[in-house]
């Protein structure tokens, strides 16, 4: 008897479900809690992203790269960054390349110092939003990457669930003239 009633506990306890049952529930289980998971991951790096650029650009700040890092000729005193944030760097079409090119390199220096991935993606916006921009506004190419690879960088950053709005419309400006430039050529 002992052993009947512990066979019918147990089938108590998976409510009559059989093994394989079971199973495709686990399984779709474990899918809605990837995807969730997935979601916040995305929530959580459009805010990091939104943060970043957010901040208003200390005085003095490391964030940038030393002149010797920029061509001569579009070095800009640093300090004229100063007071404002990257938002406004990025999406303002009053910000000259030379700016430009500082946040460029600034963003490229923290895609490799960066210790996690979230870290690095939004420094990769930063370098890609950087380029974008002063082609947008300035038709000035400030990569050595070629269109069709800027192109392509763009087009997967605006794919991104995480990426803001005025970045994804900002590369999407960016890609057409990409295609511009790469169909001349």
């Amino acid at each position: 008897m002992a052993l009947g009633s512990e066979m019918s506990k147990k089938r108590r306890s998976t409510f009559g479900l059989r093994l394989g049952q079971l199973a495709d529930l686990f399984a779709i289980a474990a899918k809605v809690h990837a995807s969730t998971g997935a979601d916040c991951a995305d929530e959580r790096l459009a805010s990091r992203l939104r943060n970043q650029l957010m901040e208003v650009i200390p005085g003095n700040s490391l964030l940038f790269p030393a002149a010797s890092d920029i061509p001569e000729n579009e070095q800009c005193d640093v300090s004229s960054l100063t007071g404002q944030s990257l938002q406004d760097i990025l999406l303002s079409p009053k910000v000259g390349i030379e700016q430009l090119q500082v946040v460029k390199e600034a963003g490229k220096r923290l895609t490799v110092t960066s210790t996690s991935e979230a870290e690095r993606a939004v420094a990769t916006t930063i370098y890609h939003a950087a380029i974008a921009r002063c082609l947008v506004h300035h038709s000035k190419k400030i990569s050595q990457h070629p269109y069709d690879k800027l192109d392509e960088s763009f087009a997967l950053l605006m794919e991104k669930k995480w990426m803001i709005d005025e970045l994804v419309e900002l590369f999407s400006q960016a890609r057409i003239i990409c295609r511009s430039k790469r169909s001349k050529k």
